[in-house]
């Protein structure tokens, strides 16, 4: 991971990350593509072709798709309800009490948000009624590792909005299943209907609708390029959240801060996926230096070595500013998605 202290340098860099949805393919990316298709495709070509065959075929273009890039050859796509309930036995009782935990802490601060949130008031004739959405698809990633976070942070503020039905879309495994600990967090969460499906398909199915998946209100959830750029194409069809990049995250450091903690946010966020964007800002040279250590010794022993290189060494870096405030001008000129102020007297640096 690069350590840069030279604030020009630090511009260009940050600069660079913003090449935007133009930027050249992931050489894998563009293999498979090739593959899928027998056709080099643009981005934009590939998922295009997958949302019209979705559109025109439904159910059978999943079935083809599964068996074209996931090698699969499923009976069914969608998930049985005992399934869900039965994977919170087949996960270790520590991780299914976090899971719990978590839920009951996004769910109580869901409902301490919508206490505050307008959501009906007329005055002088005019006014404004907010009403929950019918149904709504939520994409949880899973080609590379497992996010049953993802699954509650999203089923959970859907069902304290009062949406009638969550529609659950996430990639199987090679072996062609959903992790159980993914089934669980559906089954704290009461989702109602989970189908195994991922990728730009899935985000069709969703949209558009097919003999198994009900067509939705909107579609909530993080993925790859081709779900994010899936999401862009279906917009107006179908409502989306937003359109999520690839992870970027920049923590902010002073001295008084753990290195191992620091290293671990950063590595936390760069094992997602390999064009994710994690940065370490500090006016401490030596906890720079104390970071650079850690994460030298923690990457070796991650179990996804592969994606933190390529991840770290083409996106990743440690920029060594003269205070707090020009880290946070820094990070300003960036505007990541998300920030982690690890600062002394954090609250007086946020409207910075």
């Amino acid at each position: 991971m690069r350590v840069i202290t030279d604030l020009t340098e630090a511009r260009d860099f940050l600069n660079r990350l913003h090449a935007g949805p133009d930027a050249p393919l992931n050489p894998k990316v563009a293999a498979g593509i090739e593959r899928v298709f027998g056709e080099p495709l643009s981005l934009s070509e590939a998922v295009a072709r997958i949302l019209d065959d979705v559109r025109t075929q439904g159910d059978a273009a999943l079935f083809e798709y599964l068996r074209r890039i996931d090698g699969l050859s499923p009976d069914r796509l969608e998930v049985p309800q005992s399934d869900l309930n039965a994977a919170l036995d087949q996960i270790p009782r520590e991780v299914a009490d976090s899971l719990r935990f978590a839920a009951r802490r996004i769910e109580d601060y869901q409902r301490e948000l919508a206490r505050h949130t307008i959501r009906d008031f007329t005055s002088k004739g005019l006014g404004q009624r907010v009403t929950a959405l019918d149904r709504v698809g939520l994409y949880v990633p899973g080609g590379t590792a497992v996010y049953p976070s993802t699954v509650l942070m999203t089923a959970i503020p859907a069902r304290v909005a009062g949406v009638r039905e969550i529609v659950l879309v996430t990639p199987p495994r090679p072996d062609g299943f959903i992790a159980p600990v993914v089934l669980a967090a559906a089954a704290i969460a009461r989702v109602d209907r989970v189908f195994a499906i991922g990728g730009a398909q899935a985000i069709a199915a969703l949209a558009y609708g097919t003999e198994s998946i009900p067509a939705v209100d909107k579609v909530f959830g993080p993925g790859n390029v081709f779900v994010q750029t899936a999401k862009r194409m279906v917009f107006g069809t179908v409502g989306v959240d937003t359109i999520q990049g690839p992870t970027e995250a920049v923590t902010v450091a002073d001295d008084h801060i753990s290195p191992s903690w620091c290293a671990a946010d950063i590595l936390a966020q760069a094992e997602h996926d390999p064009d994710s964007v994690s940065i370490l800002i500090t006016d401490s040279p030596s906890l720079a230096e104390r970071v650079e250590s850690e994460l030298t010794d923690l990457r070796q022993r991650s179990q996804r070595l592969d994606i933190l290189t390529q991840s770290m060494d083409t996106n990743g870096a440690i920029i060594v500013t003269e205070s707090i405030e020009q880290a946070i001008n820094r990070s300003n000129l960036y505007a990541p998605e998300h920030l982690c102020l690890m600062v002394r007297n954090a609250d007086r640096y946020v409207g910075l």
